[in-house]
């Protein structure tokens, strides 16, 4: 009786696990995301545009969405200056992404600094609670612009 259980229990596991085995072979499954952003301004929508344009792989599309609407949410608490900020996103993109994203889209770097000195210029200062807010509305519209395209 115990030989047939343990039978049972491996044959009840095995088709739970068969069930999330996809059935076709055209490729990866799409990455279905319920990410919940409201549009932005459409002024932070052309801010945005150049670098949600140059990304064309959906998953890095969706990668990238969570990301910048995780650092959008984070970046109105942070006590910090010019410099500090573009080594936080940098750094956590870097344990994020990993290598996934070397080489493979060739503005996005300056394209990220681009938008952040948009609000801050390039020069260092400690950051005021509102360009803290406006650089998390232009990463925030970014999320929202990358979730966008299919």
């Amino acid at each position: 009786m115990n030989k047939f259980l343990n039978f049972r229990t491996l044959l009840g596991l095995a088709i739970i696990a068969l069930a999330f085995i996809p059935l076709s072979n055209n490729g990866p499954s799409p990455i279905l995301l319920d990410i919940k952003i409201d549009q932005p301004l459409d002024s932070t929508i052309e801010v945005v545009k150049p670098i949600s344009v140059e990304i064309t792989d959906p998953t890095d599309r969706a990668k990238l969405a969570i990301f910048n609407q995780e650092f959008a949410n984070r970046v109105k608490s942070y006590d910090t200056d010019v410099q500090q900020l573009n080594d936080v996103y940098v750094l956590s993109a870097s344990k994020f992404f990993k290598d996934s994203l070397v080489n493979k889209y060739e503005n996005l770097d300056t394209n990220v600094v681009s938008l952040i000195e948009k609000v801050t210029t390039s020069e260092n200062h400690s950051l005021t609670q509102d360009e803290k807010n406006k650089v998390s509305e232009y990463f925030m519209g970014l999320a929202w612009s990358l979730i966008q395209r299919k």
